[in-house]
């Protein structure tokens, strides 16, 4: 018993210690990014040079592609997800399948990126791009979605399908009818955090989507994202207010992030409010 208050207080201390660590980081990059802070940065475009640049493009490629990816990936995710628990949940290769998704996860984001790189870019000659920074999120989201989302649909109770084939649905109306919106407040609340990760995704796309922009949005246009552009001004910017402009898009990229975690958080307790019943934990 006294070893397991002891644990107990040493994984208190230490989460105290990171949020801390994080809150400090936060506050640094939050008194440079404010001490040059001017509301047309969201909407002027970057300068290489001069100062008074903004990240106006890389905000749009940034919303536009982990919105594209989401697409992408989600549908085919979930897929695999209910296929893996409602159609083949005693399959013996279905434990096999599992564990390589979970190992495609550990894979690191870079190597996706060459990957995608040397498929579209190399073999079939698309520009960095837009379009190929968004197949690299889609690609590094897949397994998420289908790990996660097997794992929230594996918790739906049994009772709930074996009730609704007794009473003559077929499988497939017990998953969309039933399975899917029981499980539908985690899946949202998982969304945010998949929101949040591909937002702040940075090596896969500095060699698919490039670091530069283009005069407008498009599938073919450079796709440089705030992440990416917040590594490349902290790096290698030349320009005289180089240090606020970084912390500013990092601090942009921050507020992005924490308001899709809470933006999932919130619609998944509203889901669950009209239920009226507490917020499921995955």
């Amino acid at each position: 018993m006294r070893r397991g208050r002891r644990w107990y207080a040493v994984s208190y201390g230490i989460t105290l210690v990171a949020l801390a660590a994080l809150f400090w980081v936060v506050c640094l990059l939050a008194k440079d990014g404010l001490a040059g802070w001017h509301w047309s940065l969201l909407t002027r475009f970057p300068r290489e040079l001069g100062s008074g640049g903004g990240i106006g493009p890389e905000l749009v490629n940034t919303v536009s592609m982990v919105i594209l990816a989401e697409g992408l990936s989600v549908p085919p995710g979930m897929a695999v997800a209910v296929w893996l628990t409602d159609y083949a949940p005693m399959a013996s290769w279905v434990r096999w399948l599992t564990r390589v998704l979970i190992a495609f996860q550990s894979i690191p984001a870079i190597v996706i990126g060459l990957i995608v790189y040397q498929t579209f870019v190399d073999r079939l000659g698309w520009p960095l791009s837009v379009g190929t920074g968004t197949i690299a999120l889609a690609v590094l989201n897949l397994p998420a979605v289908a790990v996660l989302g097997a794992t929230v649909l594996g918790e739906v109770p049994g009772r709930l399908r074996e009730g609704s084939l007794a009473l003559g649905a077929t499988r497939i109306q017990t998953v969309w009818h039933i399975v899917l919106p029981d499980a539908l407040p985690a899946l949202v609340d998982q969304l945010g955090y998949s929101w949040a990760r591909l937002a702040g995704e940075t090596a896969a796309l500095i060699f698919t989507a490039g670091i530069n922009v283009g005069p407008r949005w498009g599938w073919f246009q450079p796709g440089e994202t705030l992440a990416v552009h917040f590594w490349y001004v902290r790096t290698e910017g030349v320009m005289p207010d180089w240090r606020s402009v970084a912390a500013a898009t990092g601090l942009v990229l921050v507020l992005i992030t924490g308001a899709a975690v809470a933006g999932g958080k919130l619609w998944a307790a509203r889901i669950l409010a009209k239920r009226g019943s507490g917020v499921k934990e995955v």
